[in-house]
């Protein structure tokens, strides 16, 4: 902003070149947000100083500390997920480890679901590990008896826990787990990347913590690296002044990009939760196919959970297991022309993963079984095109298999 009463005419032409076209305000709001890819900002004088570093108006301070843009993003994510605030951060790595941090002590124990995303379980089982905070893994979903059993001799204070499972979509009750948590003093934090706030709140549920990795289906073009908490407010400010600390803020241009994807979220997450669950139907009367894995199916075990906590889908992701071994696999996604092998999910275009050799490679194949993932199972983020042009690109893949795969290896 241009200061009153402190223009004046330059002798150089260099200093001209410097200070020349100051930010004229102007009094009508844009229709899109700006962008302010800014690493620091101007203060009028000194009592605005203290006024912005005392927190007593708002205001910018540095690029480290957040920005305009990020405050944007972080309003808009707190009024989806109906919480008192949210903090944005480089990642949604750094926004689970941040979470983390702020919300236990050195040498306290954390109880998780087994089968976490993998980068969550290196963070566990390395960086938490070290601190002290030893992880204790719980079938979850699982028998209730048995996690209360875990709380009643571990005593933790937190229980993470993920909304959906990757890749085969297990719902757990997400409502059950925080009464018995809270029930034993814990906190709940969720991580609710696969269903967004469209589709269910955990906060609502008595979640203490929620928080999304934004790349994927709040950013939804496969243009962003952000993660995003959201929370009660005195949770929340010891989450941003960790990440300021860290350098782990969310940098301006990422908000910028994020918040613009958040516009057209419900949109996408119905077309998304369409898309998969015709998928599924699909892939279930497929030979090649031993299983598909979504909650949309009468098999799938939490079927009626979901149906009941997530009326609105699921989000786009299907699993299924193919009958074969990894070369079927491989010929399988040789058939593919429109469906791309990308690592990440919630993006417009559908596309596929192999968690035997991406997501869960880190894992034995002992572990990965115990998991339910098999060496045949590949996972499906269906986009928002045509379901009927989703299909056909499977079809045709599936045909090609009885060309290049022995029959001894598909069903009769």
């Amino acid at each position: 902003m241009e200061k009153s009463g402190k223009s004046r005419e330059f002798k150089g032409s260099d200093t001209v070149a410097v200070h020349a076209g100051r930010f004229p305000a102007i009094e009508n709001a844009p229709s899109s947000p700006a962008l302010y890819q800014a690493s620091s900002y101007e203060f009028d004088d000194l009592e605005d100083v203290e006024a912005i570093y005392g927190g007593a108006r708002p205001g910018a301070i540095y690029g480290r500390y957040g920005g305009p843009n990020a405050l944007h993003f972080e309003s808009a994510v707190a009024e989806l997920e109906s919480a008192e605030a949210a903090v944005g951060a480089a990642s949604g790595m750094a926004a689970i480890g941040a979470a983390l941090a702020t919300s236990l002590d050195p040498g306290q124990p954390i109880i998780a679901a087994a089968g976490l995303y993998g980068g969550t379980l290196a963070l566990l089982e390395n960086d938490f590990q070290q601190r002290g905070n030893r992880t204790v893994f719980a079938e979850i979903p699982g028998d209730f008896g048995e996690l209360e059993a875990i709380f009643a001799r571990e005593r933790a204070p937190l229980l993470y826990v993920e909304a959906a499972s990757n890749p085969l979509v297990r719902i757990p009750d997400l409502p059950r787990l925080v009464r018995l948590a809270h029930a034993y003093g814990a906190i709940v934090v969720v991580d609710a990347t696969f269903v967004t706030p469209i589709l269910g709140k955990p906060l609502d549920w008595g979640a203490d913590l929620v928080l999304h990795s934004v790349g994927k289906y709040l950013g939804g073009h496969g243009d962003v690296g952000a993660g995003v908490v959201a929370g009660d407010r005195d949770r929340i400010d010891r989450l941003r002044a960790y990440l300021i600390r860290n350098g782990a803020t969310l940098p301006h241009f990422e908000a910028w990009l994020a918040l613009r994807g958040l516009r057209t979220l419900a949109l996408r997450m119905a077309r998304h939760s369409a898309n998969a669950s015709a998928v599924a139907a699909y892939l279930a009367g497929v030979p090649a196919v031993a299983r598909v894995h979504h909650p949309s199916r009468p098999e799938h075990p939490e079927h009626d959970l979901a149906a009941r906590l997530y009326p609105g889908g699921t989000g786009g992701i299907v699993a299924f297991d193919l009958h074969g071994n990894r070369e079927t696999v491989a010929a399988f996604v040789r058939g593919l022309e429109t469906i791309a092998i990308v690592h990440s999910l919630g993006e417009v275009a559908t596309t596929l993963s192999y968690p035997a050799v991406s997501s869960h490679r880190s894992l034995t194949p002992a572990a990965r079984a115990a998991l339910g993932v098999s060496e045949t199972t590949v996972r499906l983020s269906c986009g928002i095109e045509d379901a009927r042009d989703i299909i056909a690109d499977l079809e045709a893949a599936f045909a090609g298999l009885s060309q290049t795969v022995p029959a001894t290896e598909l069903p009769v």
